[in-house]
């Protein structure tokens, strides 16, 4: 089968979505499927690095179009950026000769699918729909837009009408298939999955000797790590708020790990303060992160207000897969909530919660023995129960059985 994947992200970005993306196209790509993907040529965080035009990596060939490149500096350069790629991409896939059977299509960025589904019409083949968030759903909640405001209401519609006529939809959690089926998607048409920790390895070895703490200095410090994209629908006030009430706790690092819209967050609050116990750095490639995720201490979840169903942080299985503690900071209940409500010793907060944070941190590192049991059992629970190998099979099976694949 033919397959055409449209994403704004893929291989060698290193944003959560290009990496999952990636390795599910490399996975259909070896059950003999004629993978071909459609993407920008820049990556999501770095506007000086771009890519070749064309590229092939594990049998798929990857052709990258042209956009602009203002950045994340507001939302007009934001949306100038969205609009040149679905333009390039809009006149890549009009004026393409190459037939395919299937399209598959993410939502990143917000409303590529709209476009999948007009080609997909034109051409009478299915498209497949991997929902990692849904707009503008994220940015009605967040406040960058107005409920019921006339681009609220088109840009529901156009989400609406792309997800009513996608021959499958993937959401990732029971909240999010909830959340459709309410809009009046047709449950069978739904199928949940969530996604799998990217790396393909685990540092094991002694904690000091660790070589991405060694590196950047972290010492013997008990390092609390958010580590992936600073989106602005994931604030991180309650956890900076509980470095500044740390402070003058010597044995205490936070590190944040990544980039995106809210870094300059950090870095404000940092400097406003005059905080060294707070250290930024940049996304680190996908050979590293083993070792960057494996020289925290602690592990760092964060979800917002009012983004259940919406959106799926999935930071959440990496740090179950190495072994760290975790602390999650957001609303109750939610995937995240599900899954820590089967282990003992991780720590739970809402957004505001910064006292009550600081309490719990303080009574779980004051034991080096607690931590590591509490780490154990995350990881005897992610090899459980999100084997990437087994949530790509069964993902791979749920899209591509008989009942389902049109061949």
């Amino acid at each position: 089968m033919k397959i055409l994947v449209l994403t704004q992200v893929f291989y060698p970005d290193t944003v959560s979505v290009s990496q999952h993306l990636t390795d599910f196209a490399v996975y259909m790509s070896k059950q003999g499927h004629d993978v071909n993907v459609l993407t920008s040529s820049y990556a999501y965080d770095e506007n000086r690095s771009r890519f070749k035009k064309h590229q092939v990596f594990n049998g798929i060939q990857i052709r990258r179009v042209n956009q602009t490149r203002f950045g994340k500096k507001n939302q007009i350069s934001r949306l100038v950026d969205f609009a040149s790629f679905y333009l390039s991409i809009f006149l890549k896939l009009l004026f393409q000769k190459k037939n395919h059977d299937l399209i598959l299509v993410t939502s990143v960025p917000p409303m590529l699918s709209v476009l999948g589904i007009l080609v997909a019409k034109v051409k009478r083949i299915p498209l497949y729909y991997w929902l990692m968030d849904l707009q503008p759903e994220l940015s009605i909640s967040s406040g960058l837009l107005t409920e019921g405001s006339f681009i609220s209401k088109t840009l529901l519609r156009l989400s609406n009408y792309s997800i009513k006529h996608s021959k499958r939809t993937i959401a990732l959690d029971r909240f999010m298939k909830a959340y459709l089926e309410q809009r009046g998607i047709k449950p069978e048409t739904i199928v949940v999955h969530p996604v799998w920790p990217v790396m393909s390895k685990i540092y094991e070895g002694d904690r000091l000797n660790n070589p991405f703490r060694i590196e950047n200095d972290f010492g013997d410090k008990i390092v609390v790590m958010y580590s992936g994209n600073h989106s602005y629908v994931h604030p991180l006030d309650t956890l900076l708020e509980a470095s500044l009430a740390l402070r003058g706790d010597d044995r205490f690092l936070f590190a944040f790990v990544g980039g995106g819209v809210r870094k300059k967050d950090v870095s404000s609050f940092r400097e406003k303060h005059n905080l060294s116990n707070i250290i930024q750095l940049p996304f680190q490639p996908r050979e590293n992160i083993h070792n960057s995720l494996g020289s925290s201490d602690i592990q760092v979840v964060i979800m917002g207000d009012g983004q259940v169903g919406y959106t799926h942080p999935n930071k959440i299985y990496g740090a179950l897969f190495i072994g760290k503690p975790i602390i999650y900071i957001g609303p109750k209940p939610s995937h995240v909530e599900d899954i820590l409500e089967n282990l003992k010793g991780n720590i739970t907060v809402e957004h505001g919660q910064s006292d009550e944070l600081v309490e719990k941190l303080l009574e779980v590192v004051s034991s080096k023995e607690s931590i590591h049991e509490i780490g154990n059992n995350n990881k005897e629970y992610a090899q459980t129960h999100f084997s990437p190998g087994t949530l790509m099979s069964q993902q791979y099976e749920s899209l591509f059985t008989d009942n389902n694949c049109i061949t």
